[in-house]
């Protein structure tokens, strides 16, 4: 096990959704010890409280309490400001909540620190009419000047998962600069995206062969259920499936959190 000294490494998770990205993959790499969380919309808090009953669940990421000793943040901020197919407003929307997470991140000061969004944040403007990539610029200087050296990659999850549908993501690692990191041996994190999505594959291919004995789905644990008989107009169905379209696949969390892992093996 990859800990620090004799313990897992200490997490909290921001803007979680349903728990179903970065808190659930913590949990199946069992390397890291979830010690809070924190979403904003009500019916997602009820669901995180049913999934992690013993997690103190915060509402506001603006308004987060500070923490002492936390090792890794993790955060899935909403994308709606950065995606290619809205208004990409960036900073000029309510909804962004980058900035609060980076001034958790300078407050807090974890070790490490894992962010997950849409390819289109590396090409969004600070505000309307800025220039392209300004916004992701400012988040490096910002991680930079507090101490963190970031490195980034684009995940395609229809060449690593072999899904049905196409889709990127983009996931951002920064580790603190006091933790004096062997750069000079470490591996370059494609690389060992590559590795880890060839066993993912051969993993892969033993649960489709075992869903075809039980009928059992692969990837339960990520579902929204929804009972039966429940009418499409009704509110609970409308926040079940926004929940649903915002939720980030554990596999995809995974390869973040397994960078941290191996990025806390090279501490000299």
């Amino acid at each position: 096990m990859v800990t620090l000294g004799n313990r897992k490494l200490r997490q909290i998770d921001l803007c979680s959704g349903v728990g179903a990205g970065f808190p659930l993959a913590g949990l199946q790499l069992r390397e890291f010890e979830l010690i809070g969380l924190c979403e904003i919309d009500e019916w997602c808090r009820d669901r995180l409280q049913q999934r992690f009953p013993d997690v103190p669940i915060y509402d506001d990421v603006k308004q987060f309490p500070r923490i002492e000793g936390i090792d890794c943040i993790t955060s899935s901020p909403p994308c709606q400001p950065f995606t290619v197919e809205g208004k990409r407003l960036s900073g000029a929307d309510d909804r962004d909540c980058i900035p609060a997470v980076l001034q958790l991140v300078r407050t807090i000061k974890p070790k490490y620190f894992c962010l997950e969004n849409v390819p289109g944040l590396l090409s969004a403007p600070r505000r309307p009419g800025d220039k392209e990539g300004t916004y992701f610029q400012q988040m490096l200087q910002e991680l930079h000047e507090s101490g963190y050296d970031a490195q980034w990659i684009v995940v395609g999850t229809r060449f690593y998962f072999g899904t049905r549908w196409t889709g990127e993501r983009l996931l951002l690692v920064a580790a603190s600069r006091s933790l004096e990191l062997e750069w000079e041996r470490a591996t370059p994190w494609e690389h060992q995206v590559r590795s880890q999505s060839q066993e993912d594959w051969v993993n892969r291919q033993e649960r489709s062969l075992q869903s075809r004995v039980v009928g059992a789905g692969i990837w339960t644990t990520n579902r929204v259920d929804r009972p039966p008989g429940t009418p499409s107009g009704n509110s609970i169905t409308r926040a079940r499936r926004a929940a649903l379209g915002n939720i980030l696949d554990p596999r995809i969390a995974a390869i973040a959190l397994r960078r941290v892992l191996y990025l806390n093996s090279l501490i000299k």
